[in-house]
């Protein structure tokens, strides 16, 4: 008996891998499957009853319920944009395109989606959009919504048309309106730690200055080295509350005009990258 336990634990070993093996061929097909879905001309019949015709009897299955046909996708609803099977409002579906149809009234994959077009094997212009190809995606999505709606603010461009400040602006990262004139930066509040504030719009980290986290608090070395800088270029260099380099150390947040360009809090303002000292920081700080 005892000389039975070794092959009984080496033939089930066996029927394991097999058993592994066997998911793991059943996993790559499907993926491989999924993955070349589209744009080959070969899964006809898994969404048809019949080869359909353009302009004519499709012949979907499903009763054409795309919840069912486009299983893949429903499968994972936080990756899309943009829902279905709702029924726009009617300010809404005045504004849809004759060429975007809905089904009873309703926005499907469809809709935006020419799914002939997807059928047909295709090595490039991979793009079911309708009406594609475009300069970016969001000039699709204008053709229903209105791009004055999703405008980028631009905090930094805090200036009007006659040059006067726009306080609204201001308030993105103060809590009030700092007097531009006599405020220092000792002075001034802001809504919350000032690189998250930054973060908003900008990726930082592994994008930056070298792939170099600059957000620490300098040596003894390079602050000696920052408070030269500043009395030699006549600069500022603000370090945060906890003495730690951050976004406002290096770039000037504000547009050019809102500070009086004699202050040292100017400079910098409307440069390339808005670095406070331009072409020179990187250089002067690090004495590359």
């Amino acid at each position: 008996m005892k000389n039975l336990i070794p092959a009984i634990i080496t033939i089930a070993a066996i029927l394991v891998s097999c058993v592994i093996d066997e998911n793991r061929q059943v996993q790559t097909e499907g993926a491989t499957k999924a993955a070349e879905y589209h744009y080959t001309g070969k899964y006809c019949s898994d969404c048809h009853e019949q080869i359909p015709q353009e302009g004519g009897n499709k012949f979907l299955k499903f009763g054409g319920d795309f919840n069912k046909l486009c299983k893949c996708h429903v499968q994972a609803p936080d990756s899309y944009i943009h829902p279905v099977g709702i029924e726009p409002s009617p300010e809404k579906k005045a504004k849809i395109p004759a060429e975007l149809p809905l089904q009873e009234g309703k926005l499907t994959c469809l809709t935006c989606h020419d799914i002939y077009w997807q059928c047909q094997e295709r090595r490039v212009d991979k793009n079911s959009l309708r009406g594609a190809p475009f300069s970016r995606r969001s000039d699709f999505c204008y053709k229903c919504h209105d791009d004055t709606s999703y405008m980028m603010l631009d905090p930094h461009s805090q200036l009007n048309a006659w040059g006067k400040i726009i306080v609204e602006k201001c308030l993105y990262c103060h809590t009030e309106k700092p007097d531009e004139n006599r405020a220092r930066y000792k002075d001034v509040q802001f809504i919350g730690d000032l690189e998250v504030i930054c973060q908003r719009c900008h990726v930082i980290r592994g994008n930056h200055a070298g792939n170099v986290d600059h957000m620490v608090k300098p040596s003894t070395k390079i602050l000696a080295r920052m408070q030269a800088m500043e009395k030699e270029f006549g600069i500022i260099l603000p370090l945060d509350e906890n003495g730690q380099l951050t976004c406002i150390t290096c770039h000037n947040p504000h547009d050019k005009g809102v500070i009086q360009a004699e202050s040292p809090a100017a400079k910098g303002a409307g440069s390339k990258y808005r670095h406070r000292l331009p072409g020179r920081l990187c250089q002067e700080c690090h004495k590359i």
